[in-house]
């Protein structure tokens, strides 16, 4: 074999190794390259949950449930009724109430505005009849002391007709007195009096409205029921108020998540995200971080990797989902919440 031949035969291998190593050393520096330049995604555990926390209905005062007009799952609107208590005491009381203010009312009126001029003339004419009987009266006892003392009339005649004289008297003057008054208007005093007592009434009135208005128990927002506790026939106290209802606002959910300690540099506000969940697959929810809250705190998240630590403290941070895509989850679910680094 030529020399030649032999220097290719040994050349063209060696060739050929050496582009093979070239090579990988190239494709190796691209993967790390491009494993330098991916990003890293941070994920945090959490859970669905309202903006606002749910609200339990129960009953202001106590009573026997009457009516439960909702279920669970209904939709409510803001001062829609959901449930009553037996109200028959409560609106009697408030029948009364009403009663005695309409009777103040009217006292207070009369006092205020004095004796009417058909009252004045009555009055007048009271005294009037008292004093012609008086003088009546006086003249009898005039005649009978003459003729008692001749010795005409018994001295009893006498003394009944004197007696009589003072009573027709009196009574003239008490007449007098009163159509004074009346002619005077009542006294301010009075007028107090009768407005404090209308005012008292009103308060009584207000009292029992209220009482009957706890009867009824409305929804304080629109929301959905979630769970529903009583049941008619139930008897409430106040002692321990009893839940009749739970009631939360759908409309804007959002991811309360856990941020390891050691991660909390990596979040802000305003960050957009996704949320996975496994109940999902592989969809991703887009949200956007709303809030990152100021104290750290225990973990209560646990993950199904044993190799998570459960004794590391954790920020909460709020996902809020971007768009209607997440209104429709149920609340509690558990989702993880993907962060680009």
């Amino acid at each position: 074999m030529s020399k030649l031949r032999t220097s290719l035969l040994v050349a063209l291998p060696l060739a050929a190794a050496g582009f093979l190593w070239f090579g990988r050393d190239t494709q190796s520096a691209s993967a790390a390259r491009t494993t330098l330049a991916a990003p890293v995604v941070l994920v945090a555990p959490g859970r669905v949950e309202p903006e606002r926390a749910p609200v339990a209905l129960a009953f202001e005062g106590g009573g026997r449930i009457a009516e439960i007009s909702v279920d669970e799952g209904d939709t409510v609107t803001a001062g829609q009724v959901v449930a009553r208590l037996d109200d028959r005491l409560a609106r009697a009381r408030v029948a009364a109430a009403k009663a005695t203010v309409a009777a103040a009312e009217a006292n207070y009126s009369m006092l205020r505005h004095g004796a009417r001029r058909e009252d004045l003339d009555a009055a007048k004419a009271e005294v009037e009849a008292a004093r012609t009987q008086a003088d009546h009266r006086a003249a009898e006892q005039a005649r009978s002391e003459r003729l008692g003392a001749v010795g005409a009339v018994a001295s009893s005649s006498v003394d009944a007709d004197s007696a009589a004289a003072r009573v027709a008297a009196a009574t003239a003057n008490a007449a007098s007195a009163r159509y004074q008054a009346l002619a005077k208007g009542t006294r301010a005093e009075q007028v107090l009096a009768a407005a404090a007592q209308l005012d008292a009434s009103k308060a009584e009135l207000a009292a029992a409205e209220v009482a009957l208005d706890q009867t009824i128990l409305r929804a304080p927002q629109n929301g959905i029921v979630l769970r529903r506790f009583g049941e008619v026939g139930t008897l409430v106290t106040t002692v321990n108020p009893t839940t009749i209802v739970t009631i939360a606002n759908l409309a804007h959910l959002e991811i309360r998540a856990e941020i390891d300690e050691a991660d909390v540099a990596a979040i802000q506000v305003g960050e957009t995200a996704y949320a996975t969940a496994d109940a999902f697959g592989a969809k991703q929810f887009p949200v956007k971080i709303a809030r990152i809250t100021r104290e750290l705190g225990r973990k209560t998240l646990r993950d199904d990797d044993p190799r998570a630590r459960v004794d590391t403290r954790v920020l909460e941070v709020i996902a809020r989902f971007d768009g209607a895509s997440g209104n429709q989850l149920p609340l509690g679910l558990r989702m993880y919440v993907h962060v680009a680094r």
